[in-house]
């Protein structure tokens, strides 16, 4: 008797032992920027996750306002010994600095030991958005891109017949001149420039002509025709009548029917267009094209781990590729109106086959997918100081304080006082 009761014991200290390591929940600490549109759908994608996985605890902590701030808090938990486990919403311009310091970890080993990888439904080339140096350092989580905003209810006053959105600045800015005239109440224009990271809608104005506002390797492109071309239309712009507002008044004014055509990311189509409700007629079009060879900065980021135990990666990337999944994307498409990068969830009815059917207004972004690219860097590590000081210059040209010309000039020089020394 006693040997069955020893082994009855050691079958249940056993099976005590298994529970209890099946029991030990991994908790992931997981950062983001952009709470008020990223906490979303990260709230319940996580959910979601931990009813599938429950020996894993997903911790959200949205305290960067942008991509900017979140860099900077990275940067600073690198220092202090406090990063987190996951970053999500890591600009890709953001990667290379990030990934140089070692704070984002490569994943090509854990991608390349996968076999289940292919299955998520990522566009491979998707991944060259977050690859630095050879090696994919974060997985996609969307693509974003400028596109116009028409509020069609004030349009069609002036405009009864148009239909097809694609129009150039000339045809922007001659439908501005007719609002002011025929509904001086309302703001004609307005472009989204001031708390754009890395002067991302003027990298797109820039782009949109030919050219980048630094080239590949670090030096100065805007000082050029395109250059002088973007600053004369922001000038235009202020002439046609934008008063120079926050983007969150030009959000709630656009919503309210107070603005005539807006230009910003269409990961803000949802939020516009919920906001302004059925009564105002919102349609949206491409972002005008100014040259046969023009591209657009590619918005948008991705999630990267930043953990360094082997445990809490392990976990981490079983999130990344849940977050990466049809379903996810899915549910971040609906959330913003960003582009999504599975190829799964486009096609299938069953996630956003039909989504778009429904949502014509989707479609623009689609549309300039031939035409997107990763904005070159600024370099060195007066980036942010960079960002700033063209930002300024901007302004002053939009509130009509500067000339194109003399704000070339100046941006020119307070920019090489800011670039690294060679």
């Amino acid at each position: 008797m006693k040997k069955p009761l020893i082994a009855l014991l050691g079958g249940a200290l056993l099976l005590a032992a298994v529970t209890g390591a099946q029991a030990e929940q991994v908790t992931l600490r997981l950062t983001h920027a952009f709470p008020s549109r990223d906490g979303v759908f990260l709230k319940a994608i996580a959910e979601r996750f931990m009813q599938q996985n429950p020996d894993i605890k997903i911790e959200l902590e949205g305290n960067a306002t942008d991509c900017p701030a979140l860099l900077q808090q990275l940067l600073r938990d690198g220092v202090t010994g406090n990063l987190p486990d996951i970053a999500s919403g890591v600009c890709y311009t953001d990667m290379p600095m990030l990934a140089d310091r070692g704070i984002i970890n490569p994943l090509d080993k854990i991608i390349a030991g996968d076999a289940s990888w292919k299955e998520v439904g990522i566009e491979p080339g998707a991944l060259g958005t977050t690859t630095v140096k050879g090696h994919v350092v974060a997985i996609p989580q969307s693509v974003s891109a400028s596109i116009a905003y028409y509020n069609m209810t004030a349009v069609r006053k002036i405009r009864p017949d148009l239909k097809n959105l694609d129009l150039s600045w000339t045809d922007v800015l001659s439908i501005a001149k007719d609002l002011k005239a025929a509904s001086p109440e309302i703001m004609p224009v307005f472009f989204e420039y001031y708390a754009d990271s890395y002067n991302w809608s003027f990298n797109s104005l820039l782009m949109s002509h030919g050219t980048d506002v630094f080239t590949e390797d670090g030096k100065i492109g805007f000082n050029s025709k395109a250059g002088r071309d973007a600053l004369g239309l922001l000038q235009q712009f202020g002439q046609a009548g934008m008063v120079d507002m926050t983007a969150e008044q030009a959000r709630q004014a656009f919503a309210s029917g107070k603005i005539g055509i807006y230009f910003a990311s269409n990961s803000r189509l949802k939020t516009l267009t919920a906001n302004a409700g059925p009564l105002l007629d919102i349609q949206t079009g491409v972002f005008p094209q100014s040259s046969n060879t023009g591209t657009l900065a590619s918005g948008g980021g991705g999630m990267a781990i930043t953990a360094k135990d082997t445990k809490k990666i392990e976990a981490a990337w079983k999130f990344l590729k849940f977050a990466s999944s049809a379903e996810s994307q899915t549910r971040i498409v609906k959330a913003t109106g960003f582009t999504p990068v599975n190829t799964i969830a486009v096609k299938e009815p069953a996630y956003l086959g039909d989504y778009y059917k429904a949502n014509p207004n989707a479609l623009a972004a689609i549309r300039e997918l031939p035409r997107i690219k990763i904005q070159n860097l600024y370099p060195g590590d007066n980036a942010p100081r960079i960002t700033t000081a063209i930002r300024d210059h901007l302004q002053a040209v939009i509130t009509l304080k500067q000339t194109p010309e003399e704000a070339m000039l100046k941006m020119l020089s307070d920019v090489e006082k800011l670039l690294p020394k060679s």
